[in-house]
């Protein structure tokens, strides 16, 4: 559940609690129409205005448990997180407390904590109240966000995959990437055969999951083991072909390295034919074609890309280059006028669909909203 709605839920409850209170209500003496009042202000978002008057609601009626929760409510609203926890906290040692109102009450405890910073806390109060509620779907994909929060992997893919069977659902390409960002931890931490397991594992989870592929490779080529790492990259170009361009540099890095010069006209061929409806594999083997002097194949080749592709700037940019390469002066000042009358690509920026977070690279979890794969969409 996002925050978002846990935000909907609580403004939800705490219209409810209004409502109840105006049935209910038996005392017409200051402390009980305060609290009403109190009540108005959260509705209106008036944290200060509230927090003055929940104050003195506890004050008159120490015995007023939801004006505290609803203090705690106002102080993490007021972004003083680690004073709600304190107020929270401080209703447990109450006795006799009805268990959905203790439920409330550790339900805004690992709030308080999560918005302190407090991790380990609001996971051990969130795990705490999973064991005495094992229904409250809520609290669950809160705790999940807090082991997502906390980079614990390992406790995030078992915890989801008991959430996904719990809801009937599936989900593998998002528990694919968990596998993935413990399989990163493993190789920072120079364990690469560790990391190495989590990345088969993750493709074995989903077969399209681009980054184990691409990290699975690095990984080897850090040991020098340059045979698997263009093993897995080749792998990596039939399974996903779409975003195949990720994986250029590596390829071209990998194979020049290998002295197999042969083999990079080979496999950019090889992405054209399975995926023909991008522009990237044309532009780089273009660039191969111009760098060995075969300037006819980059000629044929730049020209067929705008056929298919008239209005990618890269695309008439790369004819540009090669016209002056051959220095065909004329040509390429037509082609440039062209190119001023459309709006010129610098960057390719991969764009978050869900925030709008930018970023030069695709990443498979935005640091913004926390959302998985929503850069695996066509760059900008």
């Amino acid at each position: 559940m996002t925050p978002t709605i846990i935000g909907i839920g609580s403004v939800i409850i705490l219209a409810a609690s209004l409502l109840l209170f105006r049935r209910n209500r038996k005392h017409t003496e200051r402390g009980p129409s305060l609290y009403m009042d109190a009540l108005n202000s959260m509705l209106e978002e008036k944290h200060q205005e509230a927090l003055e008057k929940l104050k003195l609601t506890v004050k008159a009626d120490t015995e007023n448990i939801m004006a505290y929760i609803y203090l705690g409510v106002v102080l993490r609203k007021l972004k003083l997180p680690v004073r709600a926890s304190k107020v929270h906290k401080n209703l447990l040692v109450r006795n006799h407390l009805p268990s959905k109102q203790l439920n409330t009450i550790l339900h805004h405890l690992i709030l308080d904590y999560q918005e302190a910073g407090m991790a380990d806390h609001a996971v051990e109060v969130a795990e705490r109240l999973i064991q005495s509620n094992k229904h409250d779907l809520e609290t669950k994909t809160l705790l999940l966000s807090l082991y997502e929060e906390k980079q614990d992997w390992d406790k995030a893919f078992f915890h989801r995959q008991s959430l996904n069977r719990w809801m009937k659902k599936k989900d593998q390409d998002i528990l694919a990437l968990y596998k993935v960002q413990a399989g990163l931890r493993q190789t920072g931490d120079s364990h690469e055969r560790e990391g190495r397991i989590r990345f088969r594992e993750a493709i074995k989870l989903y077969k399209k999951c681009v980054p184990a592929y691409l990290y699975w490779s690095d990984s080897y080529r850090r040991e020098g083991r340059n045979n698997e790492a263009l093993k897995i990259l080749k792998e990596f170009l039939q399974a996903v072909p779409e975003w195949a361009h990720l994986g250029f540099d590596r390829l071209k890095t990998l194979l020049f390295d290998m002295g197999r010069y042969g083999d990079i006209e080979a496999l950019f061929n090889l992405v054209i034919r399975k995926k023909p409806n991008r522009p990237d594999a044309y532009l780089e083997l273009m660039d191969l074609y111009v760098r060995a002097g075969k300037y006819d194949k980059a000629l044929d080749l730049a020209q067929k890309s705008l056929d298919l592709y008239p209005d990618n700037s890269r695309c008439r940019m790369a004819l540009i280059r090669i016209y002056e390469q051959q220095n065909r002066t004329d040509e390429a000042l037509e082609e440039a006028k062209k190119l001023i009358h459309k709006e010129h690509l610098k960057n390719i920026i991969f764009a978050c669909s869900h925030c709008g977070f930018e970023s030069s690279d695709p990443l498979w979890l935005c640091p913004q909203c926390r959302h998985w794969k929503t850069f695996l969409n066509e760059p900008s």
